[in-house]
């Protein structure tokens, strides 16, 4: 029976596949071009289950290379393309999983933690932004533009610094304003 695996995101080792899909057996990792292109028949009844690792498949692709739903393989798909598998129902059995970003760190949430004196940065936080590039350019650049704002606002009203940094008037402006206030009461 064919197994599908639903996830957003390629599951590409043995820990994270076990954890996902809870299969004990011997499973064997195979890449996607090496399974569409083995069209030669077996003498022998295969029971190792093959899990495709390398890249999402749909019903279009299995279908166009005559692949057998009875056959044991696992598949990974996205969940919008789930429905495309109704004329096989019988013959597959759904896995839901999903790899989580347990540890996504946003820029604000950086800036957040800088400016809340009762938080300290934690050693998991500075070294996700150092490890990411993109990461840390995206925060540099939010808490320049942080920075810029509140600075304006000591001297500033907020309809004037709107315009001049072509914003609309809304969250950013009363974040600053209260980073504002707690700075000079501090």
């Amino acid at each position: 029976m064919t197994k599908l695996l639903i996830t957003e995101k390629l599951i590409t080792n043995k820990q994270d596949f076990i954890k996902f899909s809870n299969i004990q057996d011997t499973v064997e990792f195979i890449k996607y071009s090496d399974f569409s292109s083995n069209t030669t028949a077996s003498l022998f009844e295969e029971n190792n289950i093959k899990f495709i690792y390398d890249q999402f498949v749909n019903f279009r692709d299995l279908s166009n290379s005559n692949y057998k739903f009875s056959s044991n393989c696992i598949f990974q798909i996205k969940k919008n393309s789930l429905s495309k598998f109704s004329e096989v129902s019988k013959d597959i059995e759904v896995i839901e999983g999903s790899i989580k970003d347990k540890d996504k760190f946003l820029p604000w949430d950086l800036s957040n933690i800088i400016f809340n004196k009762k938080q300290s940065l934690s050693n998991e936080v500075i070294s996700k932004f150092c490890g990411d590039e993109t990461l840390f350019r995206q925060f540099i650049s939010y808490l320049n533009k942080e920075l810029l704002r509140i600075n304006l606002l000591n001297d500033n009203d907020v309809e004037k610094i709107s315009q001049l940094l072509d914003e609309k008037i809304d969250f950013k402006y009363e974040l600053a304003e209260r980073r504002l206030s707690n700075d000079k009461y501090s």
